[in-house]
């Protein structure tokens, strides 16, 4: 599945964890994988990470929630609901669901 399509839309984002000897960024989220059924938890793996950046500010108010998350070659971005961006330069991702 592309990044682009992945159920990520208001999925909550939990933890993140930069593996910086391993090159990795893991991201821990209930996303809701099967349309109509309650959040599962998932695991959004990123390798070979180059380039990570992120804020915390909160501009359009409080939210752990991702709004959209959009790939372009290797960067990925995350744009979550309180108006945060993260981005991830990364040669790979993996998205691991026990519904998929």
């Amino acid at each position: 599945m592309s990044f682009d399509n992945l159920p990520l839309h208001d999925a909550v984002l939990k933890t993140m964890v930069v593996d910086w000897g391993s090159a990795e960024i893991i991201l821990f989220v209930s996303a809701f994988v099967i349309k109509g059924e309650a959040a599962v938890p998932c695991l959004l793996k990123f390798s070979s990470v180059t380039m990570f950046e992120g804020f915390r500010f909160n501009e359009w108010g409080a939210s752990n929630s991702i709004l959209d998350a959009k790939a372009s070659g290797t960067e990925f971005t995350i744009q979550m609901q309180s108006g945060d961006v993260i981005k991830i330069k990364a040669a790979s991702y993996a998205f691991q669901s026990d519904s998929l």
